[in-house]
Parts: structure tokens; C-alpha cells; sequence
């Protein structure tokens, strides 16, 4: 995917998230809201200058607006269905370790008598 499509895609992504119409949008940027659409159908390519004000606007960093979705890794992509067949065969098994790892501690740290005697 190329950049312009690139950044269209999250500029929409981002101001849809925060339910900005391209009107308010457009009133926060202080343009029209032709012009808003223009660039969301890739007629119109936004100054980097534009490309700040859009980013400050939508409460992102500039550079967020230029990441392909499909390579960008969020904190919630452990939550995601698609993130265990995303991994290689190693990642699966140091994952599975340290799964294994937190558990036995946890189930140890809950087994463990209150009043267990200090070894020496």
C-alpha cells in the first residue's frame, strides 16, 4: 500500500474513532470540509505542515498517520485472535514458557503456608 493510502486510511481510522464528522474536522483545522473529503478520496495531498495540524487535531502523533495498520503492534494485540498464528514457532514456545513460568509462581505463592518457617 502506498503512503497517500496509507495515510488515508488512518486519518478516516482515527477521525471516525473519535466521531469527528469532516465538517468538525475540517472546523478544527480551520478549512473546508470539501477539502477535508478531497483528501479522504486521495484527490488532495495535505502540506506536512497540514499533516501536523490533522495529527494534533485527532490527539495523534504525526508519524501514527503514516503506519500500515497491518505492521503496526498495539498493547492490546495480546487480545486479539489473529496474534498467536501471527507468531513463529520459537516466539509460541518462549510465550508458552513464560506462561508457564507466571503460573507456577502465582499457584506456589498461593500455596505457600502464611506462617512457613525460615530456612537457613
Amino acid at each position: 500500500m502506498d503512503m497517500m493510502k496509507i495515510f488515508v486510511f488512518n486519518m478516516k481510522k482515527y477521525r471516525k474513532d473519535r466521531q469527528f464528522s469532516q465538517m468538525k474536522l475540517a472546523e478544527m483545522l480551520d478549512t473546508s470540509t470539501s477539502y477535508i473529503g478531497e483528501i479522504e478520496i486521495n484527490r488532495k495531498i495535505p502540506s506536512m505542515d497540514m499533516v501536523e495540524k490533522i495529527a494534533t487535531a485527532l490527539g495523534v502523533e504525526p508519524f501514527r498517520l503514516f503506519i500500515d495498520s497491518k505492521t503496526r503492534v498495539e498493547p492490546d494485540t495480546l487480545l486479539k485472535e489473529n496474534y498467536l498464528e501471527s507468531l513463529t514457532t520459537r516466539q509460541r514456545q518462549d510465550l508458552s514458557k513464560r506462561l508457564i513460568d507466571i503460573i507456577t509462581n502465582d499457584i506456589e505463592t498461593i500455596l505457600e503456608p502464611e506462617n512457613k518457617p525460615i530456612q537457613k
